[in-house]
């Protein structure tokens, strides 16, 4: 997974709070990469991060 959009990804779940992914959650990354563009990928990869941004803040709450 060398590919920038898989970094911009994987960061974002990342971000989000998910580290320990399966097979098949990386089959998943690949899909989604290779389906769509880069600022499509960086879009999705901002929502995690905002997501998980929420979730943390919550959980400190």
């Amino acid at each position: 997974m060398t590919d920038r959009r898989q970094q911009v990804l994987m960061a974002g779940l990342g971000k989000a709070g998910l580290y320990d992914l399966a097979p098949d959650d990386l089959a998943a990354v690949q899909a989604v990469v290779d389906g769509l563009d880069e600022t499509a990928v960086r879009r999705i990869a901002h929502w995690l991060t905002v997501a998980g941004g929420d979730r943390a803040g919550a959980s400190q709450a």
